[in-house]
């Protein structure tokens, strides 16, 4: 019995080391973080779409950007932007060609320089600009694995987060309307909660999406204000964007409007079929 009992002991002990050693193997939810923003940062070229609202001292916008840009030197890229403002009844279209650090924009069919730095993009343009926001705090990143990505994700809604509040408002521009942030007005910020979601391909390692949210108060000019902003980007054809990127936006709209087209016509006969079933 005494025997039985040590190999029955012995075969949870190893059991448990091969659980231990395979634990260990596993990359932790920050190594894959950065080594997927490593692997954006080296992209030649990529497609993008991406999804913001923003609600701040009750005025609300709202925009959905389509892009493709190639990583060469000089940067190239051509983007189609709309936007939904709370006093406009349709909303604002605008293309935009980015050679280098000039940026155009389209009005009535005629390319003028449009005001703006690429920097001021950069966001748009560089997936990583916004996922840097969140590395001073990646021993707190949790990492769920599913079948063909990993989730990598981060919530902050403690006083120490509130630095990543203040880099929205630098972001948004508000930090430099001010002339800076004193103590006071950092005091004042006052967290909801803030989230991001990662979404790593396991086998390229490419970050294909990520969602944010960014949900906080802070008194400006003497008023608490509330500021709500919501993000959903998605990236595809990594490194498969080339040739003229105005064209080639033009036959990637079509694909997806011929796949969307497939989608319905064939939800419609599954529901034919239910409905003749019945």
């Amino acid at each position: 019995m005494k025997i039985k009992k040590k190999v029955v002991s012995a075969a949870v002990i190893g059991a448990g080391m091969l659980v231990m050693t395979a634990c260990g193997e596993q990359k932790l939810p920050e190594e894959v973080y950065k080594e997927a923003m490593g692997n954006m940062e080296e992209l030649e070229s990529v497609y993008f779409t991406e999804s913001r609202s923003l609600s701040a001292a009750e005025e609300g916008v709202g925009t959905f950007t389509r892009g493709a840009v190639t990583y060469s030197d000089p940067l190239e890229a051509y983007l189609e932007s709309d936007m939904n403002l709370i006093d406009l009844t349709e909303p604002l279209e605008l293309d935009f060609r980015i050679h280098g650090d000039i940026v155009e924009a389209r009005e009535n069919e005629q390319w003028r320089n449009y005001g703006t730095t690429r920097d001021e993009l950069n966001t748009t343009l560089r997936p990583q600009e916004d996922l840097q926001f969140f590395l001073d705090f990646e021993e707190e990143f949790l990492m769920k694995e599913e079948e063909e990505y990993y989730e990598v994700s981060f919530k902050g809604v403690d006083e120490r987060h509130r630095v990543l509040a203040e880099q929205k408002l630098q972001e948004l521009g508000v930090t430099e309307s001010l002339g800076g942030l004193d103590d006071a007005t950092r005091e004042s910020i006052q967290l909801n909660r803030i989230d991001m979601v990662a979404y790593i391909d396991k086998e390229t390692m490419y970050v294909t999406g990520y969602d944010t949210r960014f949900t906080f108060s802070v008194e400006l000019a003497g008023e608490r204000q509330s500021f709500n902003e919501i993000s959903n980007v998605r990236y595809d054809e990594f490194n498969n964007v080339e040739g003229n990127l105005e064209t080639y936006m033009e036959e990637k709209i079509k694909e997806i409007q011929q796949e969307k087209m497939e989608e319905q016509e064939e939800n419609g006969e599954d529901e034919d079929e239910q409905e003749a079933e019945e």
